[in-house]
């Protein structure tokens, strides 16, 4: 059985800090002795008359003695060696200065400074400086690997900056930017527990635990320090530790940074964002998967102007595909995301198809034309209330449409992927209800077709178009108030790289042609949508409830207070993809279904919204359509 690993917020116990700090101290007045006596034997070997030994044991002594009571005020006992910086050697030579002015009064006084050297003093700071400096900078040069990235002054004018971690973490946060020579000024370091305060990281003080973050910003401010960020230098933070610093930075008025990715030999800084507060690292695209299913192939995206869609198409294209066919509905989201990829550069040939799903014939001749091996169906409507307004419009687009895409990717493609959603299982709203209809037409359809067939269900897209995040982005910045449906209401969440990463990962799954499984991204817990609004005001450096008010408003028709990601009767595995997991049923027959179906498009088409409702039920029998809806 292998050792447990140490846990590197063991608590020390405090006697031990005091007798390191004990030992530095004595160290240090040793050199200090150590300098003074060399400084002046090595000045009287050049004389012709003999060495006065008294003096030079009076001076030693002396210099000793100041230098007791001199140190100590400039805090050099509490200095971590193997964190040493220039910083630490300026304090040095500033209290080394101190010492050697103060010791000629009390040298006046013992000996009238007879035999004294007038150039001991100026000499003397520079070799004790370097006794006391080389152990600790040998300690530091050890500990890094690197003696030169340990010498650095701060930009006194550069924005100061507290960092929240660990002594290493920090650490290594000061070396890399040393390295990099970029201008920053550190007013200290908020450790998780309290073990190392009162002492010095590279020069920089160790303010205290975090449970006291909130407090110890506060007192810098009344102290006239500047602080317009916290820097978490943590490099996988949990979600409780940017939850915490959050918090406590919003109370304080500050906002709150990351160190992230290494750029140049630097840590890059960065807003925290509302995707870091998800409590779990983010999942990572198989590149040799995605390799598999894209490159040299034929890829059409619809709705590839959206949020998924025009993501969707970023990864598609870094894997190498023969051809990238973009269609969608929207004029301006298909002239933005040509624009977008025109400025890149990219070098792999794509094409623009302005066109509606709906459209059977617009969709036949494209796939005749373009003969597309791999379809990625983005195109949905997907905002719930105004989808329980207008439900004959969800129903073609999100039924009719799926259905017409998926018929011609079944017999001409050779992979065919379905976005869904969470709000498919068990739906209380007709978004909900056409993406599941939707799932059962299609799983039916694939059997005995050419194509093999993935559907994804996502949940909640972190910045997508109509999501809480950009709308609550905009609140914050209009002052509030922050407006919340229910303050017991949860959502699972993932980002767009994330649910772009999920489509490609599906889709490259081994999967026999002529079936159907459903895919789920493992989003970790459901997070609390006031308390994401919540931090979401601290990131600003607000404070809820006092700089911005939180509203409810009640639940909107269709809502629930918490989403599902399986039905009960699904059989749910994982697979060889990392946080991608299947639900597998038997489909229905296509027969069982088509009379459902045609009947259902027909009362879309006519405009029938009683009979669109009825007709979602009969064909998917879990719809419950919410009874608040006007």
């Amino acid at each position: 059985m292998s050792e447990a690993p140490r846990d590197p917020f063991q608590k020390i116990p405090l006697w031990s800090v005091r007798q390191i700090a004990l030992l530095i101290y004595f160290h240090d007045l040793l050199m200090a002795a150590a300098a003074m006596a060399v400084v002046l034997l090595g000045r009287y070997r050049f004389e012709t008359k003999a060495t006065p030994y008294g003096m030079i044991w009076e001076a030693t002594l002396a210099f000793a003695l100041v230098a007791a009571f001199v140190f100590p005020f400039f805090k050099l006992h509490r200095g971590v060696w193997r964190f040493t910086a220039l910083n630490d050697i300026w304090r040095i030579a500033q209290a080394v200065a101190a010492t050697s002015v103060l010791v000629l009064p009390l040298l006046f006084l013992v000996n009238r400074l007879v035999d004294f050297p007038r150039s001991a003093p100026v000499l003397v700071i520079g070799l004790t400086v370097l006794f006391m400096s080389l152990g600790r900078v040998l300690a530091s040069g050890l500990a890094s690997g690197d003696v030169r990235a340990a010498l650095s002054l701060e930009d006194r004018s550069a924005p100061a900056m507290v960092l929240v971690g660990t002594e290493q973490d920090a650490a290594d946060f000061l070396r890399e930017n040393r390295r990099a020579a970029l201008p920053m000024r550190i007013a200290g370091l908020v450790t998780p527990d309290n073990r190392g305060t009162g002492r010095t990281i590279d020069g920089r003080p160790v303010l205290g635990a975090l449970n006291r973050l909130t407090s110890i910003l506060r007192g810098l401010s009344e102290r006239d320090v500047q602080l317009p960020q916290v820097v978490v230098v943590d490099p996988r933070p949990s979600r409780a530790l940017l939850e915490q610093v959050v918090g406590a930075a919003g109370e304080a008025g500050v906002r709150v940074a990351r160190a992230r990715s290494m750029v140049g030999g630097a840590a890059a800084l960065a807003p925290v964002q509302a995707a870091d507060l998800l409590g779990r690292p983010p999942r990572v695209l198989d590149p040799i998967r995605a390799l598999d299913l894209v490159a040299g192939k034929r890829v059409l995206v619809t709705g590839a102007g959206g949020t998924i869609g025009s993501e969707l198409t970023r990864q598609i294209l870094n894997y190498g595909p023969e051809r990238v066919i973009l269609f969608d509905a929207s004029e301006y989201n298909l002239y933005a995301i040509d624009r977008e990829l025109t400025e890149s550069g990219i070098e792999v040939p794509w094409s623009v198809e302005l066109g509606d799903v709906r459209d059977q014939g617009r969709l036949s001749e494209l796939f005749a034309r373009e003969r597309p091996q791999v379809v990625v169906h983005a195109a949905a409507l997907k905002h719930v209330p105004l989808m329980e307004a207008n439900p004959s419009e969800a129903v073609m687009t999100n039924l009719g449409g799926a259905v017409q895409v998926a018929r011609l990717a079944r017999d001409l493609s050779e992979a065919f992927v379905f976005i869904s959603t969470d709000k498919a299982v068990n739906p209380t709203n007709v978004m909900g209800a056409t993406k599941r209809a939707a799932e059962r037409a299609i799983q039916a359809l694939m059997v005995g077709g050419k194509a093999k067939a993935a559907i994804v269900r996502f949940g909640n897209v972190l910045g997508s178009t109509g999501s809480v995040v950009p709308l609550f982005e905009r609140q914050i910045a209009a002052g509030g108030p922050v407006t919340l449906t229910h303050p017991d209401m949860v959502r699972y969440f993932m980002t767009v790289q994330e649910a772009a990463g999920l489509v490609l990962q599906a889709a490259a799954l081994p999967q026999e042609p002529g079936s159907a499984a459903v895919y789920v991204l493992d989003m970790g817990e459901p997070v609390r949508i006031e308390d994401l609004a919540r931090r979401m005001i601290q990131l600003h450096g607000l404070r809820p409830d006092r700089d911005i008010i939180l509203s409810h408003t009640g639940l909107r028709p269709g809502e629930k207070l918490y989403e599902e990601v399986f039905y009960a009767a699904e059989d749910v595995r994982q697979t060889l993809a990392d946080g991608v997991m299947a639900a597998r049923t038997d489909p229905a027959q296509w027969s069982d279904l088509q009379e459902a179906f045609d009947g259902l498009m027909a009362a879309a088409q006519s405009r029938n919204e009683q009979a669109v409702i009825e007709g979602l039920m009969g064909l998917e029998p879990g719809f419950c359509p919410d009874p608040r809806k006007p």
